[in-house]
């Protein structure tokens, strides 16, 4: 099966370019249960134009500006919707246009057309009409935030399905009321890709040897999160003063960047905390599963998004904010996840001792959510053969 996946972001190892890793997991998982993968997107200056991840995975980067120095609109790290200059406003029709010639062209390829957010499968449509293509999409919520209502319902009415894999979540019940479809369930996909080392950054530290009590935040540094989410992001800096305080061996580990505003106060409260020791910045990564596998509590997740795929597929403990898009989901208090009041820095301290003192009931969690997500969230292996079946019914299905 040829796959064309359309996307507005995709990894570079080579780079350092961490974006769309949710992309990477579903085209590895295709890849790795024998079907050939092209990979559509707009260029960014320094990027290779043709790259091959693997033997059958291949990313072209299209340039919609010229000269390639010029090209503004996409930029590793930041999300297309929030460059508002007027350079890049101005490259957005271009954009459009190649991105949608470029998909014409790959698509006399491909079998079938992943698109990833409903702008690209927009772009797409004009494959399926003149060449007969199936689309399938998914939706990944900025789209449908971004969009008008009734742009995403036409497109949702065009495809020729869309992807239900964010489970029983509030939000998710709502768009698919608001955006008939045939919808096709399938579970979230995580590419299991840890080396059982532990990387250098992390083993400086010590945190093996010691013991530590490990804690790790995975995310963007972004005021959304803070804002809507209610992620403990700060919080946890203010809870790390007291278990120092109170003599308690741990370290406090993020993984990610963005907001520099949000990044300064989170060093601020580390200097004026005196906490160097005990809370590190380790930067984006792109292979996360390598510190998830060392870590004894995780931070960051919000029911099914992709840090919390990372935490539950490899079995490990997290906490999530009450009440926070985990209504009504399978996540239970205790069970198989640790609440926890938003915007409560008490509450999250005593969830921290809580945790600390009782690690074995802490590691019982862990399993238990894996286990209890299993059905919403799986590897790339078991994964890939389920999103296979369902593109093939699609593609074998008469028009």
């Amino acid at each position: 099966m040829n796959i064309l996946i359309t996307s507005f972001s995709f990894p570079s190892p080579k780079d350092n370019i961490h974006d769309g890793k949710f992309v990477f997991s579903e085209a590895i998982s295709y890849a790795e249960n024998g079907a050939n993968v092209r990979v559509v997107m707009p260029h960014y200056f320094g990027a290779q134009k043709i790259q091959k991840i693997y033997d059958n995975i291949i990313v072209f980067r299209f340039q919609y500006f010229t000269p390639k120095s010029w090209e503004t609109l996409k930029m590793p790290g930041v999300p297309m919707y929030a460059r508002k200059s007027f350079s890049s406003v101005i490259q957005i029709p271009f954009l459009c246009l190649i991105f949608c010639l470029n998909i014409i062209k790959h698509a006399v390829w491909a079998d079938i057309i992943h698109a990833q957010w409903t702008v690209t499968a927009l772009l797409a449509l004009p494959a399926k009409w003149f060449l007969g293509k199936k689309i399938v999409v998914t939706a990944r919520g900025s789209d449908l935030r971004l969009l008008p209502n009734w742009i995403n319902r036409f497109i949702h009415k065009q495809v020729d399905a869309a992807i239900d894999c964010f489970g029983p979540q509030p939000w998710n019940i709502a768009y698919k009321k608001r955006f008939p479809a045939c919808y096709i369930k399938l579970p979230l996909i995580v590419h299991k890709d840890a080396s059982g080392i532990m990387p250098e950054d992390m083993k400086q530290f010590g945190v093996y040897k010691s013991g530590s009590f490990t804690i790790l935040y995975v995310g963007r540094f972004d005021p959304i999160k803070l804002n809507d989410n209610k992620l403990p992001l700060l919080n946890l800096i203010h809870a790390a003063k007291i278990l120092n305080q109170k003599n308690l061996k741990f370290h406090v580990f993020f993984i990610g960047d963005g907001n520099e505003n949000i990044k300064k106060e989170i060093l601020n409260l580390i200097d004026n905390y005196n906490l160097h020791g005990f809370v590190t910045l380790l930067g984006p990564k792109i292979n996360v599963l390598d510190y998830v596998q060392f870590c004894d509590l995780g931070v960051g997740g919000i029911a099914f998004n992709g840090v919390s795929e990372e935490f539950t597929i490899m079995g490990k403990p997290q906490i999530l904010v009450e009440g926070i898009d985990n209504e009504h989901t399978p996540w239970r208090h205790g069970i198989n996840c640790i609440f926890v009041e938003s915007d409560d820095q008490i509450d999250l301290t005593e969830k921290l001792i809580w945790a600390y003192e009782h690690r074995d009931e802490l590691k019982n969690i862990g399993e238990k959510a894996k286990n209890d997500m299993s059905k919403y969230i799986t590897d790339s292996n078991a994964g890939g053969r389920l999103y296979l079946e369902a593109f093939s019914s699609l593609i074998n299905a008469r028009t």
